[in-house]
């Protein structure tokens, strides 16, 4: 006997117990105890487990497959854009050497016709160009300036002449300027005159210089292309014409980064008497994303050099020396 008479003896501790009799509810046909190791409402709490563990599965499976989605769909835009990058940086080289050749070479004569090795610089550029198609119409997705018709084009001369000349240029490139100096201001000048049975469609791209192909920020072609936009928006196709001329003339053919700055382009245009809805135009750089647009749908053409000229659906090998082309120009 323990001296403790609250600690049971070892005898009282290790007698057998008889256990109190348990009623449980709810198991039908079981009498009333339940099945060896049941809790009450267990099979209702493994179901709603169950239940929500497939619930989490589902939705990690949907998670998945929207974030392969979004990869694939990221993925896909990002091609794009490289895509389009490359090939402004191929055109950016060939321009490059394009421009090597042509400070080396002699200017052609006034009268649009250029001297052999001008010629040969001509063919040089417009050898990778393949037969156009037809110009597309442009998306929707920006605003069509004033004075342009649906493919993005300027459209110059009479609008229901049988001629027709479309040109690709880029307010940046040297090569550009000679061509509007020797052959583009004769014929665009040709064009307005009564009955000339001539159109002349400038196309404006901006990627020589450009640091992206959506143009933000926008660097001097695309400076020059907004504004050019901007006055045939707010003045009509003669003072394009004449806005036209002065940017290429007063163009360092060494292509500075810096030429071309909106202040500059607006002091040029009130210079030539635009209106002051175009000089704020121009101080907005509004039409930038147009150029954009522009610039990727001339692409998208197969348009692959500056200047690109096409004479009545036909893309010209020489833009200096094609014959059909010196015809129209002179009249």
């Amino acid at each position: 006997m323990s001296d403790n008479p609250q600690e049971p003896t070892r005898e009282q501790s290790t007698a057998p117990q008889a256990a109190a009799p348990v009623t449980v509810v709810g198991y039908p046909g079981q009498g009333t105890s339940p099945p060896v190791g049941a809790v009450p409402g267990m099979a209702e709490i493994r179901m709603a487990v169950s239940s929500v563990r497939l619930l989490a599965v589902i939705a990690l499976v949907l998670a998945l497959i929207a974030a392969v989605a979004a990869v694939v769909g990221v993925v896909a835009v990002g091609s794009q854009i490289s895509d389009l990058s490359a090939r402004v940086s191929a055109l950016q080289d060939e321009q490059a050497q394009i421009r090597q050749q042509a400070q080396s070479a002699p200017s052609g004569d006034v009268d649009g016709q250029a001297g052999e090795a001008g010629q040969n610089d001509s063919e040089s550029a417009q050898s990778t160009v393949a037969q156009l198609p037809a110009a597309p119409a442009l998306p929707s997705e920006v605003p069509i300036p004033a004075g342009l018709d649906e493919t993005g084009a300027v459209l110059v001369g009479d609008l229901d002449a049988s001629n027709v000349v479309e040109v690709y240029l880029d307010y940046q490139c040297p090569y550009c300027q000679r061509w509007e100096s020797e052959i583009g201001a004769q014929l665009t000048e040709r064009a307005l005159q009564p009955d000339s049975d001539l159109l002349v469609k400038h196309y404006v791209l901006a990627f020589l210089g450009e640091t992206s192909p959506t143009l933000d920020p926008p660097g001097a072609s695309a400076r020059a292309g907004s504004a050019a936009l901007c006055v045939v928006e707010g003045d009509g196709p003669q003072a394009f014409t004449a806005f036209s001329e002065a940017v290429y003339a007063s163009a360092d053919p060494n292509e500075p980064a810096t030429q071309f700055s909106t202040a500059a382009l607006s002091e040029l245009a009130s210079s030539l008497g635009a209106s002051a809805g175009t000089v704020e135009c121009i101080n907005d750089e509004r039409h930038v994303p147009f150029v954009a647009l522009g610039t990727q749908s001339g692409f998208g053409r197969g348009v692959q050099g500056t200047p690109t000229v096409v004479v009545n659906g036909r893309t010209v090998e020489s833009s200096f020396g094609d014959q059909e082309l010196l015809g129209l120009t002179l009249g």
